[in-house]
């Protein structure tokens, strides 16, 4: 019979996944009941090392193992012979405890791994210990990935969602998985299980994030809403500075533009996303369906605007909020195609 690691290496940028990894462990100490009294959870910029090698040695109460969870626990461990203290306690952690321990973030690097092979120093460690340790990677999907995520995640608990709804969604929280399943819960309840979620009923409910909020602003141009667009404004502005807002702004145009000559040259059944070099298919997407509702002359003529409002800003000549408000008010005041 395999015997269960007792040290767990779980790190990565999927905090859902990581929390809910750990869940299934804790549902492995037996009774509910004794759960809690069998898990300890330590915060890693303030545990000692005797404290947790105490900690570790405690016997199991009333179920065969104990859980012991460190958050965060490598960034105070900078120096070598730390770090050798530390590996001396993994190898004492005994069969029944279990330490996990919890980095949200890689270890390394992925670039730092690929240019120039790096390895942590607690992987070379749990690649000598065997059975007894267990290192796991949790990386947030991207791209056409997270979009096939919600839809898994839906279809998990008894809904659907078309997959323009999946691309939309995503976007507008950001590839975050955590908002995410807050959002397909929501949604689907909405639905109430009976058909699958539109891309309706997720502009409809799903609050955006700053991204989602510049797609939903430029919806609104397009749609000649000013109305509507100004209140999307006047949201982000509520939330962040104006010289934080514009560059999406300037962004998104950008975007739209070529997306622009992209369907001008090749017809909407190509590439966008490889065309435009976007890492994420929902942004090309957006980008191609906002654009498709103006000319080529129009985005242009407000992208050489929004140049000009850039260089008053830097200039102090214009307020970046009454730059914001003018650019949106005049663009919808008057028909734009």
């Amino acid at each position: 019979m395999a015997t269960a690691p007792t040290v767990y290496i779980l790190h990565g940028d999927d905090e859902l996944a990581i929390t809910r990894y750990i869940g299934e462990l804790e549902g492995k100490l037996g009774d509910p009941g004794t759960v809690a009294l069998n898990t300890t959870r330590m915060d890693g910029s303030t545990y000692s090392l005797n404290e947790l090698i105490g900690v570790t040695a405690a016997m199991p109460f009333l179920a065969k193992r104990r859980l012991v969870v460190l958050e965060n626990f490598s960034g105070r461990l900078k120096d070598k012979s730390e770090q050798e203290a530390f590996k001396a306690a993994l190898e004492n952690v005994p069969p029944s405890t279990a330490l996990v321990l919890v980095e949200r973030k890689p270890l390394v690097d992925e670039k730092e791994r690929r240019k120039y092979n790096k390895e942590h120093w607690l992987e070379k460690w749990a690649g000598q210990a065997g059975s007894r340790a267990l290192l796991k990677e949790f990386t947030t999907p991207k791209g056409h990935l997270f979009v096939r995520w919600i839809q898994e995640q839906a279809q998990a608990v008894g809904g659907e969602f078309t997959q323009e709804a999946a691309k939309d969604l995503a976007g507008l929280v950001n590839e975050n998985p955590r908002q995410a399943e807050q959002e397909i819960h929501k949604l689907l309840a909405y639905v109430n299980y009976r058909r699958a979620v539109e891309p309706d009923d997720v502009q409809h409910l799903t609050s955006d994030s700053s991204q989602g909020d510049i797609f939903a602003m430029v919806d609104a141009m397009s749609a000649q809403d000013g109305r509507k667009a100004l209140q999307v404004l006047h949201k982000l502005l509520e939330e962040g500075d104006a010289r934080e807002i514009f560059p999406m702004v300037v962004r998104q145009f950008r975007l739209m533009i070529k997306a622009r000559e992209i369907l001008d040259e090749f017809g909407p059944g190509v590439n966008f996303t490889q065309l435009m070099g976007e890492k994420y298919s929902f942004v090309a997407d957006k980008a191609v369906r906002q654009a498709s509702q103006f000319s080529l002359p129009v985005l242009e003529a407000v992208y050489r605007r929004l140049l000009e409002i850039d260089e008053a800003l830097k200039t102090s000549q214009m307020e970046g909020d009454i730059a914001l408000d003018t650019l949106v008010a005049s663009f919808t005041s008057q028909k734009q195609n």
